[in-house]
């Protein structure tokens, strides 16, 4: 499974935005559809502890699936989450 890490300086909005902005010309050829962010990378992504995802996902703000007794978010719905919230979470 292909990660892809940013690292960026400044506010959890502005590291997610950035993040989308360099993954958008390639979701333009459907290669980044089939990604799955664990806990890690979305811990990385938004640059928050594993603690604060699990309290994000009690509140509905993350709906994370259960694949194999870990959790996932798609790419899409990464996209969206960011989308709804204005950018910040």
């Amino acid at each position: 499974m292909e990660r892809r890490y940013e690292i960026l300086h400044g506010t959890v909005s502005n590291a997610a935005t950035a993040h989308l902005r360099n993954v958008q010309a390639v979701g333009k050829l459907d290669k980044v559809t089939d990604i799955l962010y664990d806990l890690v990378d979305l811990a990385k992504i938004f640059k928050v502890t594993k603690r604060t995802l699990f309290n994000w996902r009690e509140k509905g703000i993350l709906p994370l699936i259960e694949f194999g007794g870990r959790l996932y978010l798609t790419h899409k719905q990464l996209e969206a989450v960011i989308v709804q919230k204005g950018g910040v979470l």
